[in-house]
């Protein structure tokens, strides 16, 4: 049970904003409060609306925050019910929500950001390097938009806004080229500023664990360090390092491994830590794996890995 401390920036982020002018057809953004007696009210008459299960045991606050930003897809018929909190992070929290009749999911993912804590993500610097700032159709803002990048420079109310955007999109456009690559990732399904819509990984009892939390046998062991290293080389094919894989950011069911958690991804070519970044994710995946046996120098993997996808760089030292 998370205590309402854990949610007071949602409330902070909406009353802590400067004045501004506003337009005469202006539609005030409700705070979460509001939301909440709205919701209160709307389940008071009848109406449909987003559900949360019973067993859900979310505080009002967090409640509130995931119908406001959650409820535009039950309207857009994908989902119809927040079933459980999968998991609590500082930056997000990930909830099971169950598909609607026509959407073709019986389960989805949705992974809601937390509008404070996003915008002043710490230690990002390395990974960002040499990445484009994308915008909400996930395409590169050019040069030319002097303005965006100085307000992102300046970290104003709107640089942070669009900082916050192109962090999200580049979780979500890079999950679209690796699902559709054929790496083992969630299918990523819709997006909005806060929220990632995905494909769930479990079944209506459980979500499915991380490696961190399971326990293998030798022989399955080998087969998963091997298929992760497939994905790492199919990453990199496509021109990118994953940047803080480990037994925490891979998922296990039914035999099989997924990889999540991509906004910190880097780039191969522009990034000039990347041999550095490689080198980390795969001594991690190696140091993992050891302890069942499987024996590889991660060093020498990454080394090799390098050499095949980026030919035009020097190994790592």
């Amino acid at each position: 049970m998370l205590n309402p401390e854990d949610f007071e920036d949602f409330v902070a982020e909406t009353d802590s904003r400067r004045p501004r002018r506003i337009k005469a057809n202006h539609k005030p953004k409700l705070s979460p409060w509001a939301v909440a007696a709205s919701l209160e009210e709307r389940d008071a008459l009848g109406h449909n609306a987003l559900r949360f299960s019973s067993a859900f045991d979310g505080i009002k606050t967090e409640k509130a925050w995931i119908a406001e930003n959650l409820t535009q897809f039950y309207h857009g018929r994908l989902i119809t019910e927040v079933s459980r909190r999968v998991k609590g992070g500082k930056e997000a929290n990930v909830y099971c929500c169950l598909g609607y009749p026509t959407s073709g999911y019986d389960l989805l993912a949705a992974k809601l950001y937390r509008p404070r804590k996003f915008r002043s993500l710490k230690d990002t610097t390395q990974y960002q390097q040499g990445r484009a700032v994308l915008d909400a159709a996930g395409e590169a803002v050019g040069q030319r938009d002097w303005r965006m990048h100085k307000a992102i420079a300046q970290k104003s109310r709107v640089g942070l806004a669009a900082a916050q955007t192109s962090w999200l999109m580049y979780e979500f456009s890079l999950m679209q080229k690796l699902h559709a690559a054929g790496a083992d990732v969630p299918e990523p399904i819709k997006h909005s500023e806060y929220v990632l819509m995905m494909e769930y990984i479990g079944d209506k009892s459980m979500p499915a664990p991380t490696l961190i939390d399971v326990d293998l046998d030798a022989a399955e062991a080998r087969i998963l360090f091997d298929r992760l290293l497939w994905n790492i080389e199919l990453m990199l094919a496509q021109g990118w390092i994953h940047g803080d894989l480990s037994a925490y950011n891979v998922l296990y069911w039914e035999g099989a491994i997924t990889l999540i958690d991509f906004p910190q991804v880097v780039d191969l070519q522009a990034n000039p830590d990347a041999r550095f970044i490689l080198r980390r994710d795969v001594e991690r995946v190696c140091q993992y794996f050891a302890r069942y046996g499987v024996r590889a120098d991660g060093r020498r993997l990454a080394n090799d890995l390098w050499q095949k996808c980026a030919p035009r760089k020097e190994t790592l030292p």
